[in-house]
């Protein structure tokens, strides 16, 4: 008896440790969590698209995030991840077809040519996103007075 009573704790700890790592795509723990990886990149250029769209690299509760779509001084097309939608969408009415100056960064994970927005000004406007260790100013909603 007791040799079987250990067999099936060593199978449920297999099993429930196989079905705790099938967590998807992304990171358990954001990016502000451990030591920033990351190199900030300045992109200057214009809005071409402003998309509010079903995003497969969000760690949070939110599905759906606003992206632009940016054509840089290089001639390059890029897609720019700037957050949930019920956070960010104000920063971006009337944007399309501004010149605006971006400090984003990537991820591993990320398609070639996508980037994170830390931060966004177009006309005389600024847009904080992430604060210096690239925390989003929407995880903490209990310290709005920070941003």
């Amino acid at each position: 008896m007791g040799r079987t009573f250990k067999s099936l704790v060593v199978i449920a700890l297999v099993v429930c440790c196989t079905a705790y790592a099938q967590r998807g795509i992304g990171e358990h723990k954001g990016i502000a969590k451990g030591e920033i990886p990351v190199d900030l990149v300045e992109l200057d250029g214009v809005v071409q698209n402003v998309k509010e769209e079903l995003c497969s690299h969000v760690l949070g509760k939110s599905v759906s995030g606003m992206h632009l779509t940016v054509m840089t001084t290089t001639q390059e097309e890029v897609t720019i991840h700037l957050g949930p939608v019920w956070a960010v969408s104000i920063w971006t009415e009337g944007i399309h077809d501004q010149n605006v100056k971006l400090v984003v960064f990537r991820t591993a994970k990320l398609p070639q040519n996508h980037f994170i927005a830390k931060e966004l000004e177009w006309d005389g406007q600024k847009a904080v996103f992430r604060d210096g260790y690239l925390k989003p100013f929407w995880a903490d909603r209990h310290e709005p007075e920070i941003w």
